[in-house]
């Protein structure tokens, strides 16, 4: 395993409009590199997409991002079945639409499993 492997952070969401902004600013603040970031909807019928893709369009840090919006809904796991397919990295970090991470999140995981 290489030192610092390529790490995928992935945040699905869908219907999360109120929750979205925090939930993909906390994804962005990940201290490990280097790191993807995949930022995928679930088709929202809200406007969870759009804050997505402003979020991701705003940020000048060292992460790469891509943004997916499937073209209907495809539920909570063919989501994460299709995320995990988009996913280049050794590692994949799951965070949900509604859930924050520490910065130090994935820092903290690829450490324990490189243990």
């Amino acid at each position: 395993m290489p030192e610092n492997p390529l790490v995928s952070f992935v945040v699905i969401a869908y219907k999360q409009e109120r929750f979205i902004r925090d939930a993909v600013r906390s994804a962005l603040a990940q201290t490990y590199s280097p790191l993807e970031i995949l930022l995928s909807d679930d088709s929202s019928p809200d406007r969870t997409f759009e804050i997505m893709k402003a979020e991701a369009d705003a940020y000048r840090g060292p992460h790469k991002v891509t943004l997916n919006r499937n073209g209907r809904n495809l539920g909570i796991a063919s989501h994460i079945n299709l995320a995990w397919e988009l996913t280049n990295g050794n590692f994949v970090v799951f965070q949900a639409g509604d859930d924050i991470s520490v910065p130090e999140r994935t820092e903290k995981l690829v450490q324990i499993w490189s243990e």
